[in-house]
């Protein structure tokens, strides 16, 4: 585990503190880029940008929270720019859809189900809301932003974001309420190759 002082020295710089985060997170960052890129050319290249973009913003590292979550959020992050970007490809998408629907398969094989027809359920109920509330709801679930975040990107009150995300919830459980399954692969599914841009 790394202590306070080299997380502080990697804030001010220091390589070797660099080279011991490395060291310590490099196989996990790997292993979870080849988990959403499928491969490891593609995967080995994201783990370095990810790395690069750790080193370029250190100063929001706090050596009193430690890092670990700031590189789960920095990884998480890049990664999601990538499969956004990547899915426009359409080989990839492709590929990315055969395997989150072989995963879906194996994670729950008594509950198998078309993710398609699941994503196009989605698609369609998340269209029927209000332009606003739907932006709301893909911010705060697909983009892992803040009440507060969002509030203040729309110029709206928290309190306003909070009545849009409950409204919008309420929607959601209905649609998942009417099904028989309606699993998080499919949500993620829709992250990948969104329907409503």
């Amino acid at each position: 585990m790394l202590g306070y002082d080299t997380i502080q020295n990697f804030k001010e710089g220091n390589r070797e503190a660099f080279e011991n985060i490395y060291a310590m997170f490099h196989k996990q960052i790997f292993t979870y880029c080849y988990r959403y890129t499928l491969s490891r050319e593609n995967a080995e290249e994201l783990t370095h940008d990810i790395f690069l973009h750790l080193w370029k913003t250190r100063d929001y590292v706090d050596p009193k929270i430690g890092i670990r979550g700031y590189i789960s959020t920095v990884s998480k992050n890049m990664v999601y720019t990538w499969l956004r970007n990547t899915s426009r490809s359409k080989k990839m998408k492709a590929e990315l859809e055969a395997y989150f629907m072989k995963e879906q398969e194996e994670l729950l094989p008594e509950k198998r189900i078309d993710a398609a027809h699941d994503l196009g359920t989605l698609c369609n109920t998340l269209s029927s809301l209000p332009p606003k509330r739907k932006l709301v709801f893909e911010m705060i679930r697909f983009k892992e932003m803040t009440y507060n975040e969002v509030a203040d990107q729309l110029s709206i009150s928290r309190d306003a974001v909070k009545d849009h995300m409950v409204k919008a919830n309420q929607v959601v459980k209905a649609m998942k309420d009417n099904k028989a399954y309606l699993d998080y692969i499919s949500i993620f599914y829709f992250l990948l190759f969104p329907c409503l841009l």
